[in-house]
């Protein structure tokens, strides 16, 4: 059944569309956006973190005489590598991703992506004063957990959304990308600043644990198998994707359509070199701001946080 099709179709509850805690498939949407949400402000926190990690800081010694140290004695290459690391582990399970979910189930791989990636956040200080190996260690490892969730939120949106609300519901969710990149930014620097980097990595890593628990807890692989659905919206999710509670289909994808088509190859080189540009502002803006241009560190993660 095409968008305009399932349009005309009712869930049968009579409640306007911002109530989303009446729609359960709405409920997963608005837990879908604060996995984003952390998804990237997991990922972009040291961006900002490494400034205050790395910056020198004055010492007044009891003689009255000045001197300058560096918690880490990093220089621009190391730096490089450490921001970099994050993306090792990520580029291996971009592919993965969507085979996971659809064995699994893409609500228990999108989960434990993110939940992982939050627990490895809160042991990021411990692993940078072990060292910058352990360092590059730990962010390459929640780069590889991190890979699966857009790929499996997909298979989600399989399950879950009507093709009249796909995009509705895609945007949404995806929204929290962006949110949680200008709130990392700005918070990171301002808890940097006041209460020192390492709670940078504490109070986001605790808030992703949070939600992880509350998703694992809430959302299900299908409206088949959630309890708490109504039976009413069950069953428009089912009509409007074509499929009964009882149905298993298997899938042929068309390969040799999608791997020899312009419009597919166009996509993936527009993409490419979005991604490319993003990325760079996203890992090296701070530190550029900080070290190239001047500014203060809350400076620095407010204007990082502008772009986006």
């Amino acid at each position: 059944m095409d968008a305009t099709e399932s349009s005309k179709l009712s869930d049968g509850i009579d409640a306007p569309m911002w109530m989303f805690w009446k729609r359960r498939r709405y409920v997963l949407v608005f837990l879908a956006f604060f996995g984003f949400f952390n998804v990237y402000s997991l990922r972009v926190n040291l961006s900002v973190a490494i400034v205050a990690m790395t910056e020198n800081r004055t010492i007044e010694h009891p003689n009255g005489t000045i001197s300058y140290e560096q918690e880490f004695a990093w220089d621009s290459t190391t730096k490089g590598y450490i921001l970099s690391s994050f993306f090792y582990g990520y580029i291996f399970t971009q592919l993965l991703g969507g085979y996971i979910s659809n064995a699994l189930g893409g609500n228990y791989v999108f989960g434990v992506g993110v939940g992982v990636t939050a627990v490895l956040t809160l042991l990021t200080p411990l692993a940078a004063h072990g060292g910058f190996g352990w360092l590059i260690t730990v962010r390459a490892v929640e780069g590889f957990f991190e890979g699966v969730t857009f790929p499996c939120i997909h298979a989600i949106w399989s399950k879950w959304a009507p093709p009249s609300e796909r995009s509705r519901m895609a945007t949404l969710a995806f929204s929290g990308v962006f949110t949680g990149t200008v709130a990392s930014m700005l918070l990171s620097g301002v808890l940097a600043d006041t209460l020192g980097w390492e709670w940078v990595f504490y109070i986001l890593g605790a808030f992703g644990c949070v939600w992880f628990l509350a998703w694992m807890v809430i959302v299900k692989k299908s409206p088949e198998v959630d309890p708490y659905i109504t039976t009413k919206e069950k069953e428009f999710i089912l009509a409007t994707l074509q499929r009964s509670a009882a149905t298993t289909e298997k899938v042929k994808h068309p390969w040799r359509g999608i791997l020899t088509s312009k419009a597919v190859w166009a996509l993936i080189v527009s993409s490419f070199s979005e991604n490319w540009g993003f990325y760079t502002l996203l890992t090296q803006l701070p530190t550029f701001l900080r070290d190239t241009m001047h500014f203060e560190l809350q400076a620095a993660g407010i204007l990082s946080a502008l772009p986006w």
